[in-house]
């Protein structure tokens, strides 16, 4: 099942015809070699090209006029994405792509459906019996060259205004959400820095446990999506943010994606750092937070950073 990025959307459902367990397979990667891969159609993809589908000059003027509106108290954040699109040779195959994710994201969370493949570091939210967990992500530095470059680079993203208050606006927005429905609830009080193979995020990771009457897993997650570190905060200014400076639709890009079993529990991830494929074509997606002393240059190279967890997915040999 997934949630669009636009609230008012309607879910969309799919009953799988297989489905494979990872209790009984904890590796996911090795889970995936059980999936059969169709032969690809024509070869697999020997040339590509590239192109936003915005300007990067037009998306920093977008950058420029969102820190304004911030600046201005409008809202505390927006959250603006850009869209790169892919030409190939020959058909891009989803599964070979999930599989090349798995290998360089073994901690992710993968997906392919809808059209839609990628590896998610952010969990919205998941849900066992009374028990809920949800890992939040936002504020975002490069990995260094070399382990004293990388401490050097994390040490700069934890003492990083910006980042901090890109960071504090969604955890506040989390436990605000999921609070009036525990009976305990708990975050860690500082973000601890997640690496990942191409960035590193300030993460918060919240467990809680809900009252006996607490609301539905759907009713629960559709209470924090989209959450601000895809959307903004408040989220209908950010929502007014997006579609002036935007003005395409984002789909499913900037969601959640997962499942729900009927026993009521289930697991759904943020759909970011992912790809919509269809035949030879593909259209990826990357986003940052923009706040009150964002700068458009800096952002450009950050979404550019974030590229780098989906593309070579797409055109590795």
């Amino acid at each position: 099942m997934a949630f669009p990025f636009q609230r008012q959307e309607p879910i969309r459902l799919a009953v799988p015809a297989r489905t494979l367990s990872l209790e009984e397979t904890p590796d996911h990667r090795r889970l995936l070699a059980t999936v059969p891969t169709p032969p690809p159609r024509g070869g697999e993809p020997g040339a590509y090209a590239l192109r936003p589908s915005e300007p990067p000059e037009q998306w920093c003027g977008s950058v420029a006029d969102a820190a304004r509106a911030v600046r201005r108290g409008e809202l505390r954040k927006a959250v603006l994405a850009r869209r790169i699109q892919m030409e190939c040779d020959a058909d891009i195959q989803p599964s070979v792509v999930l599989r090349r994710l798995a290998h360089t994201f073994p901690s992710a969370y993968l997906f392919s459906a809808f059209g839609l493949v990628g590896a998610s570091p952010e969990l919205l939210l998941a849900k066992r019996g009374r028990m809920v967990e949800s890992r939040a992500l936002a504020g975002t530095i490069r990995r260094g060259g070399d382990a004293e470059s990388d401490l050097r680079l994390a040490a700069w993203l934890q003492d990083s205004d910006k980042n901090q208050e890109e960071h504090r606006v969604l955890r506040e927005a989390v436990l605000d959400a999921l609070a009036p429905s525990t009976t305990w609830i708990e975050a860690n009080e500082r973000p601890e820095t997640l690496k990942l193979a191409n960035v590193q995020h300030l993460m918060t990771r919240v467990r809680a446990e809900l009252k006996a009457d607490h609301p539905p897993f759907l009713q629960l997650a559709a209470m924090l999506h989209p959450t601000p570190a895809v959307c903004g905060w408040p989220r209908d200014k950010a929502y007014e943010v997006i579609e002036r400076l935007e003005g395409w639709d984002r789909g499913l890009y900037g969601g959640a994606l997962g499942w729900v079993d009927a026993e009521g529990n289930g697991s759904l991830c943020v759909t970011i750092r992912c790809a919509e494929i269809h035949g030879r074509n593909a259209t990826m997606y990357v986003g940052n937070g923009i706040v009150a002393d964002s700068d458009p240059k800096e952002e450009l190279a950050e979404t550019r950073a974030k590229l780098g967890a989906i593309l070579p997915a797409l055109i590795a040999p």
